[in-house]
């Protein structure tokens, strides 16, 4: 990484909470994840996505990938109301976008496939949060729907994100991520700094503060949890391959989860 000088606005040393910052923050998610694979989780909701017609995706963020979904009726669902002004305005109108919570959301429809991409699962706090996403996400699927997740392996929360340091910039962000172990079994703190740079300046950056706390599941763990919600398992893998099976030094788990036929 580039060493950079920043000079930060003093009224910008404390963490901003205002809308319009995390509006700020909003504007250059796609900016900060410019390096997601976004094209293999798309090949893989392609490849089990068969002759289904609707899709809603749960924790959708900016609309990157929903808007590339292969459906003909396509609703984005987020938690955050700037995250989903964001992505109505990529969207040209042709995604129908809600704000709503995964836990306990309610649409009085349902779908044909479910996607809740890039460890959205993860940001639930406990296996009883994750069985609410499950049956809620069920009641909201045809029968013979298809619910897609990933979440992080445990190989990855104990290595990748135990007590690490990560920065990275771009034309205008430099960030600074600590991911630091979480007292909940499996779970890290992300605590993250950003420094954006100020429009018409060379040299000045309004520093954002953000704190996101997810947790993770053992592979027996979440087949409990998917067998108490009414879901059958259509197939388990990892790392962006359905020939993988799941192992001990997986990165990334995928559940392919199917409500049964009436």
């Amino acid at each position: 990484m580039t060493t950079t000088t920043l000079n930060v606005c003093s009224s910008m040393v404390n963490v901003l909470k205002s809308r319009p910052v995390y509006q700020l923050f909003s504007h250059y998610y796609d900016e900060l994840t410019y390096d997601m694979p976004y094209g293999l989780w798309l090949d893989i909701i392609r490849h089990f996505k068969g002759e289904r017609q609707s899709v809603i995706d749960i924790g959708c963020g900016t609309g990157r990938l929903t808007v590339q979904l292969p459906f003909n009726e396509i609703t984005g669902m987020d938690q955050s109301d700037m995250m989903i002004d964001v992505a109505r305005q990529e969207s040209a109108g042709t995604v129908a976008y809600v704000q709503g919570d995964m836990k306990d959301f309610n649409l009085g429809s349902q779908f044909d496939m479910a996607t809740a991409t890039v460890d959205v699962l993860n940001y639930c706090r406990n296996g009883e949060e994750v069985l609410d996403v499950l049956r809620n996400v069920h009641d909201h699927l045809t029968p013979g729907g298809l619910f897609i997740f990933d979440i992080h392996s445990v190989f990855k929360m104990t290595n990748d994100f135990n007590d690490m340091t990560y920065s990275d910039e771009t034309e205008h962000i430099t960030y600074i991520w600590n991911a630091i172990q979480g007292e909940a079994p499996l779970s890290v703190i992300h605590d993250m700094t950003f420094f954006i740079k100020e429009e018409g300046a060379s040299d000045l950056y309004r520093k954002v503060q953000e704190t996101h706390v997810q947790r993770t599941y053992t592979h027996k763990d979440m087949l409990q949890l998917i067998d108490r919600s009414g879901f059958i398992i259509d197939t388990a893998f990892s790392d962006f391959d359905p020939d993988n099976a799941v192992t001990e030094v997986s990165d990334r788990v995928f559940y392919v989860l199917k409500k049964k036929q009436m």
